[in-house]
């Protein structure tokens, strides 16, 4: 006796066949499309470029070492530990970021903020990337956007953690050349509570001597509530209408403390907590929440430049590299798109096929019941 296949499994077998053949199809004509801001990213990464390579080339007029494992040879590695480092870092991670396409990806989260020149935008470092950091003021300097920058001392192992060359000493020197217009506006030491706890104290006051040379306003609160209502109090001051929040390390300030420190990492669309009409809002935050999480819960975007592994693969980002990526190239300047032109007609044939089946199935349904013991004529 012949086999016949069943009508359902033929139609399955058909349908799964289109499936495939359309899945296949979609995935293998990407089509890389350039960002309508490539003009504005590159210009981005080489005015960050420039300054990196200022900050080596102060470091080898001044007798600073390059490290040995700075295999770039960049001058932006600090050293494993000084006495103004705070935690353990991650090698790779931090050659990661000596790439000055990163500030390409602060445009582009910039520009998928909807952010326009102009708008205002408040920012927070730490010592622990101080290439990123650059990157961050080469992007906001580029894009036009008025920002409020504070940042702090210490920084994680590999970091800028050289006594007498701190972030903060790099970023004033990049201003005095006019390398970089924006400045930073409130410094602190970071660190242990935020007041540098396990910083030796000769150290401490030699910073704390430059920065009070420079003129720029120091934060010393060893209160943690009172020193993120502070900061709060000075954006608000400076930025009214703060449209995007940045965030680069792992300030205590910044992330938040303890179990409250903010987990996610990269661009962040604004949250849904409504904040309105306080400052400080007592519902709908953690206990010791920072400011990431406060000004993602007051409905702007932020951005957490932490999981460099993470954010590097999500923005095209090459880690570890052992040749320094041109400036201009690679997958942060492109999107990629594919045909949808298959799918939509896969749909089509789809509901085709279901009506058909549906019709059929009940055509078979009604001949089944016809010859049934039990049938009886309809009206009889």
């Amino acid at each position: 006796m012949k086999k016949t296949v069943p009508f359902q499994t033929m139609i399955l077998v058909i349908w799964a066949l289109i499936m495939c053949a359309s899945t296949a199809f979609t995935l293998t004509s990407p089509k890389e499309t350039v960002s309508p801001y490539y003009d504005t990213m590159k210009e981005a990464a080489l005015l960050a470029q420039r300054a990196m390579q200022a900050v080596r080339q102060y470091k080898v007029d001044h007798g600073i070492p390059i490290s040995e494992e700075d295999i770039l040879d960049t001058g932006m590695l600090g050293d494993r530990y000084t006495s103004i480092t705070t935690t353990v870092g991650v090698l790779e991670a931090k050659r990661t970021t000596f790439n000055p396409n990163w500030a390409a990806v602060i445009v582009n989260m910039f520009a998928e903020a909807g952010l326009k020149e102009g708008d205002q935008v408040g920012m927070v470092f730490s010592g622990s990337f101080p290439a990123l950091n650059i990157c961050a003021m080469a992007a906001a300097q580029t894009f036009g956007v008025d920002v409020c920058i504070m940042a702090s001392v210490g920084a994680s192992s590999y970091g800028a953690n050289n006594v007498d060359f701190t972030f903060f000493d790099m970023a004033e020197y990049l201003f005095t050349q006019g390398i970089l217009t924006n400045r930073i506006r409130y410094m602190s030491y970071g660190g242990a509570d935020d007041v540098g706890l396990e910083f030796a104290d000769e150290d401490k006051e030699n910073i704390l001597q430059r920065i009070e040379n420079s003129g720029i306003e120091f934060i010393e609160e060893k209160d943690f509530h009172k020193n993120v209502r502070m900061r709060i109090d000075l954006f608000e001051k400076h930025l009214p209408d703060m449209k995007f929040f940045l965030n680069v390390g792992g300030s205590l300030v910044g992330m938040g403390s303890g179990l409250s420190a903010f987990s996610q990492s990269g661009y962040v669309k604004p949250g849904h907590i409504d904040v309105t009409g306080s400052s400080i809002p007592g519902v709908g935050l953690s206990k010791d929440f920072g400011l990431l999480e406060y000004y993602h819960a007051s409905g702007i975007p932020v951005a957490n430049l932490l999981n460099i592994k993470g954010i590097a693969l999500e923005y095209g980002i090459e880690y570890d590299p052992v040749v320094m990526p041109p400036v201009g190239e690679g997958k942060t300047y492109y999107s990629v798109t594919y045909n949808l032109t298959i799918p939509y007609v896969t749909l089509v044939i789809f509901a085709g096929i279901m009506t058909f089946y549906c019709i059929h199935a009940r055509k078979n349904s009604i001949e089944v019941n016809k010859n049934e013991r039990n049938y009886i004529l309809c009206g009889r």
